[in-house]
């Protein structure tokens, strides 16, 4: 009797991917559109695997067999079967079963079981290993795994894992063996220093010319979940060590949504594909695509003066809000502010007020300097296998002479308490429009500690975190704006509004700065597809400034974390004041769009993303009705906003065409030269929108086809934009001509049809 199971077969227009069950080996390929051979994308396992250690201490590693199958779901054939459930063997270990469902593009390890025979731990599950055999343990450069990582392609696509500069893409050798992480454990388990911003994602890509496989979880991992490679292939993996802290059911195992596939042309297209199938969603509210100016660039440099910060900014950039970031509190995670710092802190916090600023204030998710003093003990904090509290900094070396905290075990009752009081105390004394939630990822990883609780284990742990502050928030103030940093779709429920920091990362010029905010919003707009505002924020130098802003015009709101001056001694200038206070007036605040692409280029292994000309699409995204039941702002897809370059501030220019100016194809109406935005104020397709702005970048012309009742100018006085001589019309089209000195006393243009 044959008991070979058939191959499992999932055809997506030119996409197939085939798993052969019996060998667990699974190969994605994509037809020429000539119908030549098709090409390999990807190939691999998809069985899982553990790392196992039963009471009596013994180890092993233990591969998943498929020992059965059965179709799920309606099927038509073997080709197109909808969904299957496999039955698993771990050998001695126990036995199992995974249930798989195909769904357009993309393919869902719904649910995972495990039972074990005898009491077992899970140090770590793997997707993408198997047992090397004799001859290939005679090649391995280290022999106290049996098992190699076996999903091979091309190249890796994972969202600035590389810093200074940013890098996204990386040809299959070039990391060597490396753990890049995919959610919020940063260098604490021998990854590179990648903090904030895209993370956590917890998916990345494979791919390379022919095509690209996103893979990632599809539910919070109850384990860190690092990409781990090894020489030139790589595997999925969450790690647990069991054997250190234990589990609550040492007999059997449930996991959901462990793994979710998904194809496409590029790494960005695959990684949107993925996202997608968290949806439809629900938009943001635009009540949360809020502006602000963050302290952090004068505080970290020990310059504590609010009311010279307000002075000043009311007078340069006027915003939604100032953010008090780190170092307003007597110490982190006290929730009272630091009097010797800031003795007038509250006539301060009335004074920015008064000037028109709302108040945002800056909570670490986790940390704790004073536990005794904010009436915690060792059981509310994350402890070692010794019983003693942990402590972790930015950065996890842990021989530097200060700037440790303790760490919340979001496990204790009383930490929960004391996160609730701490959020709610701060909202109701300071009425904060927003909190300002940071390192998510400023915890060691399981090697050393862990909840006492499983269920706030792994990537859980700073999603508890975010939960429990998030939720206290609302209780008291249900209007205050959650602000955080990662672009997977499962934040949505504990985020607000997604900033770009922390640009420090992508390194320290303005060069790499102003490639790494960039590429940055390129990753940004992953998470505006599903329905999230974007605030750029800025990096640390002024010489970025402006073409921060210009791609802002796209993205969503602007946000200003530098401070008086840089480290190059740079201050603001007249042209960046007038392009902030341009954007504060005119920026599109509605949530869910997707991009256009006029000229860019989204990465490969061939080179990094760059963005020069590209526009903001609305009505056209996997959202449905938004927050409280309301429309999304715009029902069919229109054109509302444009980011035009054509200078080579990113290393890339266009050439001009005829009379020296650049168009596109997909928006006929325009030609230009320099660098400009355009967005619409009646979120009309600029095409045809009757009332839109137009904002000079850089020296150039903007000729727009059509007829114009009503052009005005405005320059920015005081930080907000006031008339610049008398309103014209044009008839038979617009030409807008701006030379460099004019750059310093105009802001832009309102364009009324």
């Amino acid at each position: 009797m044959d008991t070979r199971i058939a191959p499992w077969v999932v055809v997506d227009g030119l996409w197939r991917l085939e798993w052969n069950l019996n060998e667990d080996f699974a190969e994605l390929r994509k037809s020429g559109s000539a119908g030549g051979k098709p090409a390999v994308v990807w190939t691999g396992s998809l069985l899982p695997a553990f790392e196992l250690t039963t009471v009596e201490g013994k180890t092993a590693y233990v591969k998943a067999a498929a020992t059965g199958a059965e179709a799920a779901g309606s099927a038509g054939d073997t080709e197109q079967r909808t969904g299957l459930r496999i039955a698993l063997s771990f050998g001695t270990y126990g036995s199992g079963s995974l249930t798989v469902r195909a769904d357009g593009r993309s393919v869902r390890f719904t649910a995972l079981s495990a039972k074990w025979t005898s009491d077992t731990r899970v140090a770590s599950m793997q997707f993408g290993t198997r047992l090397m055999n004799d001859v290939e343990r005679t090649r391995a450069p280290r022999l106290d795994r049996p098992y190699w990582p076996n999903w091979s392609s091309e190249g890796y696509c994972v969202p600035a894992a590389g810093s200074s500069p940013t890098q996204s893409y990386f040809r299959s050798w070039d990391m060597g063996d490396a753990l890049l992480p995919l959610g919020s454990f940063g260098d604490a388990m021998g990854t590179p220093y990648s903090a904030a911003f895209p993370r956590p994602m917890y998916a990345a890509a494979m791919g390379g010319r022919h095509g690209w496989l996103a893979f990632g979880s599809g539910d919070i991992p109850d384990a860190p979940l690092t990409l781990h490679l090894q020489s030139a292939t790589a595997s999925l993996r969450y790690a647990y060590r069991e054997d250190l802290w234990g589990t609550s059911d040492p007999g059997s195992r449930l996991w959901n949504e462990p793994l979710r596939l998904s194809w496409g042309d590029s790494g960005y297209e695959a990684m949107a594909a993925l996202y997608a199938t968290f949806g439809p969603f629900e938009p943001k509210s635009p009540h949360h695509a809020r502006s602000f100016i963050c302290t952090w660039g004068d505080f970290k440099e020990g310059r504590y003066d609010l009311k010279q910060l307000s002075l000043r900014a009311s007078g340069t950039t006027r915003a939604d809000m100032v953010i008090l970031d780190d170092h307003w509190e007597t110490y982190n995670g006290s929730g009272e502010p630091n009097m010797e710092r800031f003795p007038d802190f509250e006539a301060d916090l009335a004074g920015l007020r008064s000037a028109g600023f709302d108040i945002a204030l800056w909570q670490s998710v986790g940390w704790i300097d004073d536990p005794a003093a904010s009436g915690l003990t060792t059981e509310d904090l994350l402890c070692g296998a010794d019983g003693v509290p942990r402590q972790w900094r930015w950065s996890g070396s842990p021989i530097e002479s200060g700037g440790y905290h303790y760490l919340l075990d979001p496990s204790s009752e009383r930490t929960r308490a004391f996160i609730k009081e701490r959020v709610q105390r701060i909202i109701a004394k300071w009425r904060p429009a927003a909190l300002k939630l940071d390192f998510g990822y400023g915890f060691p990883g399981p090697d050393v500690c862990a909840p006492r609780d499983s269920a706030y284990r792994g990537e859980r742990l700073a999603y508890s975190l975010l939960k429990l502050t998030y939720d206290a928030a609302k209780e008291v103030d249900p209007l205050v704006t959650i602000i955080y940093y990662g672009i997977t779709p499962l934040l949505r429920g504990v985020t607000d509004l997604i900033s770009l920091d922390d640009l420090g990362d992508a390194g320290d010029s303005a060069a790499f700065e102003l490639a790494g905010h960039n590429q940055r919003c390129l990753w940004a707009s992953l998470a505006a597809m599903h329905g999230m505002p974007i605030n750029t924020s800025t990096g640390y130098y002024w010489d970025t400034f402006e073409s921060i802003l210009l791609d802002t015009a796209v993205v969503g709101t602007n946000g200003l974390t530098l401070g008086e001056f840089d480290s190059d001694g740079k201050r603001i200038t007249a042209s960046g004041m007038n392009r902030w206070a341009a954007l504060q007036a005119w920026s599109r605040r509605s949530c869910g769009w997707t991009p256009l692409w006029l000229h860019a280029e989204t990465g490969s292994l061939k080179g990094e993303p760059k963005l020069l000309s590209w526009g903001r699409v609305e009505g056209e995204t996997n959202l449905s009705e938004g927050d409280g039941g309301e429309k999304p702002s715009t029902v069919a897809p229109s054109l509302t906003a444009l980011a035009l370059r054509s200078d080579g501030d990113l290393a890339g220019g266009i050439s001009g065409g005829e009379s020296g100016l650049t168009g596109y194809e997909q928006v006929p109406y325009l030609r230009f030269s320099g660098n400009w935005a355009l967005l619409a104020q009646d979120g009309l397709d600029l095409a045809s929108s009757a009332y839109f702005s137009c904002i000079p970048f850089k020296a150039g012309t903007l000729a727009l086809e059509g007829d114009f009742a009503s052009v005005q100018a405005f320059l920015a006085e005081n930080g907000l934009l006031v008339p610049l001589g008398e309103p014209f019309s044009a008839a038979g089209g617009l030409r807008l001509e701006v030379t460099a000195e004019r750059l310093s006393g105009l802001a832009g243009y309102v364009v009324r049809r």
